[in-house]
């Protein structure tokens, strides 16, 4: 499992609904595609639990995400059903002009339709090209490298990694989406935990999914 918590350039905000699948659809789809990498799981006790309170055992993940984990969660909840909806339109709307002052320069040999023609190539690129490199820029900045660890219990997560430890409750606050193989938390609605479910170990895979689910709601 592998966490990616960092404060986006824009607003990062969890993807609109697609259907609203239950916990079980949402874990069905990913068990049937997921293939473990050979990470070792460790059940762990509660130390921060208060000797009249009840002890919990959680489990342990030590993962690393990849720089293609984090572009395509970056890519989920940056491009909105609106926002791809409105970036096909102004392609598929410049390309149509493209080809319309192309067909104008050859029939008119007018070069004023060559430069319309490119200004319309170059807003192509600009609106369906260059966010997408952006994202894969950012992604493969965040992708480090760094171990992180993480231990889920039934009613929070706790995080960590180079040193510094923080917890994520989970009293159904939080929000998550699941897709590609990836559970994405959304904290704060800027920021995010991705948890990739090839570093869990199928032994314990439906018991995080479990916790997970019980504990956080379905992204609006």
């Amino acid at each position: 499992m592998m966490q990616f918590l960092e404060e986006q350039e824009t607003t990062s905000k969890p993807p609109e609904p697609r259907g609203g699948k239950t916990p079980d659809e949402e874990s069905e789809a990913d068990e049937d595609s997921c293939e473990w990498d050979g990470s070792e799981a460790e059940l762990v006790a509660d130390e921060t639990a208060e000797s009249f309170e009840e002890q919990h055992t959680g489990i342990k993940l030590k993962f690393s995400l990849t720089s293609g984990e984090i572009f395509k969660a970056l890519v989920k909840t940056q491009y909105t059903d609106a926002r791809i909806a409105s970036s096909v339109i102004g392609t598929l709307l410049s390309a149509g002009l493209a080809v319309y002052f192309l067909v104008q320069l050859n029939r008119t040999g007018n070069m004023d339709f060559s430069y319309l023609t490119g200004l319309c190539a170059v807003l192509v690129i600009l609106i369906g090209a260059v966010p997408l490199i952006r994202i894969k820029i950012q992604a493969a900045r965040a992708a480090d490298g760094h171990e992180v660890k993480m231990k889920i219990y039934p009613d929070f997560i706790e995080m960590g990694h180079t040193g510094q430890k923080w917890e994520i409750p989970l009293n159904g606050n939080t929000e998550r989406a699941v897709f590609k193989n990836l559970i994405v938390l959304y904290i704060d609605g800027k920021n995010m935990v991705i948890l990739p479910l090839r570093c869990v170990e199928p032994a314990v895979l439906p018991e995080v999914q479990a916790m997970i689910f019980a504990g956080t709601q379905p992204a609006d």
